[in-house]
């Protein structure tokens, strides 16, 4: 997301305000009190209906002169019942140094000399009393850091681009985040080290970026920069561990046993398992959340196949037929969310699909490509059924002829598998096992539900 140029943070009549302010006669536009030299300061006062107006809009405003350093950074916070006051800081000629800003304000002057620290209401009906902070503040613009790091930047806008870089020691393997703020410019936050490779631009509030990434022990390279090469300003950057929930593994690999639910966590990246198949059946690998868009993937003997969403909802499900062997599994979601997922792994003994299946059977079966097959449906006992055509291979379509009926289903058991739930009469059905347009082929899984 692009932010506009930093002077137009706010609307342009906030600066013409407070320049207008400045350029008052000295009578009603002369400072508060003597200038301020020493730092840290404490400034104080009130807007009230006696204050100096902005002939622009009506507002009050109030001014303080500063005597301030070249090249040191200077950090102005507002506090006190005068809500959202805007901050600005003019050169003794009135060109603008920093700001206009709401509530805090940075500035680091080119030049030793004397400036103009306006505050000013945000509308005509805003007064009251108000407290500013003055600080000098450091800046950390690249070397070594820590977790538990809270530090201030500066973008200089010079840097084509590449950002101000830093070296991130992890000393103990865990969860982080990291977060990069600022006023000034759109940021943009990359990490870089072992195993990772992330970026991110709008992830915290707003236009700032943040990462949360499991990471091992070592040194990573951590970039922050504007989403434009131009972009200069100041920022924070605050770097810390995170206690993971009880029970959740973050390790690459860790090995699924089947029959076992497995609580896991996305946070920045996709998270990767193992599993171990002693025998060929059926196998039903689900991925359920509430707060992601579940997206399982499954690699294996014979086997290369992803899912969305046809667990229902947002959760993913993938049934497919699978022999003895080690799969990958990779957990992954559709969005930039973070959150709790569970795994797991069944597998079933199944049957080749013949030329006929009854209600409580699943059997397993092959598509040729653009070729539906055929198979018979014999029902003995009227009832509420549900016939349900799963494949990680292709968009299923199941069709339903006899006795009557003449019925179609391509996506309701969500994602790509079709399902019909009919009452069905005593007697012989035909069911069609095919796929969307007649494109696509191979294994899927067909099965009939006991009457309901």
């Amino acid at each position: 997301m692009r932010l506009a140029p930093p002077v137009l943070a706010l609307p342009l009549a906030g600066v013409a305000i407070l320049l207008s302010a400045c350029n008052e006669p000295a009578s009603s536009s002369r400072a508060t009190s003597a200038t301020v030299s020493e730092m840290p300061a404490s400034l104080s006062g009130e807007l009230t209906s006696q204050s100096a107006i902005n002939f622009n809009d009506g507002s009050r405003y109030q001014r303080f002169d500063l005597q301030l350093q070249a090249d040191t950074l200077y950090r102005v916070t507002s506090a006190g019942a005068l809500q959202q006051p805007t901050l600005m800081l003019l050169g003794e000629d009135n060109r603008p140094i920093s700001g206009p800003r709401t509530g805090q304000l940075y500035a680091q002057p080119d030049a030793d000399g004397i400036y103009r620290l306006a505050i000013n209401g945000r509308t005509p009906s805003d007064f009251g009393p108000f407290r500013l902070e003055v600080v000098t503040a450091a800046t950390t613009n690249d070397g070594e850091l820590q977790p538990g790091t809270d530090v201030l930047g500066r973008l200089r806008g010079d840097t084509e681009g590449k950002g101000n870089r830093y070296t991130l020691q992890v000393a103990d393997k865990g969860l982080y985040e990291i977060v990069l703020r600022s006023d000034e410019f759109d940021t943009v936050l990359k990490l870089r080290g072992t195993g990772v490779s992330l970026t991110d631009d709008d992830g915290a509030d707003g236009t700032n970026s943040r990462l949360v990434a499991a990471l091992e022990s070592g040194s990573y390279q951590l970039t922050a920069s504007g989403i434009e090469s131009a972009d200069a300003g100041v920022y924070s950057l605050m770097i810390e561990q995170r206690e993971l929930p009880e029970g959740i593994n973050l390790s690459e690999g860790a090995e699924l046993e089947v029959g076992t639910d497995y609580t896991g966590m996305l946070v920045s990246q996709p998270q990767s398992y193992s599993l171990r198949v002693e025998q060929a059946g059926l196998l039903q690998l689900s991925m359920r959340s509430d707060e992601l868009d579940s997206l399982l993937e499954l690699a294996g003997p014979g086997v290369n196949t992803r899912d969305d969403d046809s667990g229902g909802g947002h959760d993913a499900l993938i049934s497919v037929a699978v022999e003895p062997g080690n799969y990958r599994i990779k957990a992954a979601q559709l969005n930039n969310a973070e959150g709790l997922f569970t795994l797991r792994a069944d597998i079933s003994e199944v049957s080749a699909l013949g030329e006929t299946i009854v209600p409580g059977e699943t059997r397993v079966g092959r598509l040729r490509q653009g070729q539906p097959s055929s198979t018979r449906l014999q029902i003995t006992e009227p009832g509420l059924y549900r016939v349900t055509l799963r494949s990680s291979a292709f968009d299923a379509l199941l069709g339903l002829q006899g006795q009557g009926l003449e019925e179609q289903d391509d996506d309701s058991a969500g994602g790509t598998d079709a399902q019909l739930e009919l009452y069905l009469e005593a007697g012989e059905y035909q069911l069609s096992n095919g796929s969307y347009a007649n494109e696509g082929g191979g294994s899927f899984v067909l099965s009939v539900s006991s009457a309901l």
